[in-house]
C-alpha cells in the first residue's frame, strides 16, 4: 500500500479515536488504526485486481481488439509500444 494511504488512514483514524475519547468512549488507537489499514488494504487489491481484468463484456470485446492490432503490427514487423 502507498504510504500516501497509509498517513491519511492513520490520520483520520486518529482523528476519529480522539474525538471518541472526548466524548468519552476509550478506544485504543493502534486497535483502530491497524482495522483501518487492514480494509484500506483489502480496497487497494480488489480495486487493482478489478482495474487490471477483463471483467466486463465491453472490456472482453476491447482485449480481443487490442490483441488483434498487436498481431497486425507483428505481422507487419511493427515494434510494439
Amino acid at each position: 500500500m502507498d504510504e500516501k494511504v497509509k498517513a491519511i488512514v492513520t490520520l483520520i483514524v486518529t482523528a476519529a479515536v480522539n474525538v471518541a475519547n472526548v466524548l468519552g468512549y476509550a478506544l485504543d488507537l493502534d486497535t483502530w488504526v491497524n482495522a483501518a489499514l487492514s480494509i484500506a488494504s483489502v480496497i487497494c487489491i480488489v480495486w487493482s485486481w478489478w482495474h487490471n481484468q477483463n471483467i466486463t463484456p465491453e472490456a472482453q470485446q476491447a482485449q480481443l481488439v487490442l490483441n488483434q492490432l498487436k498481431n497486425e503490427k507483428k505481422a507487419m514487423g511493427l515494434k510494439e509500444e
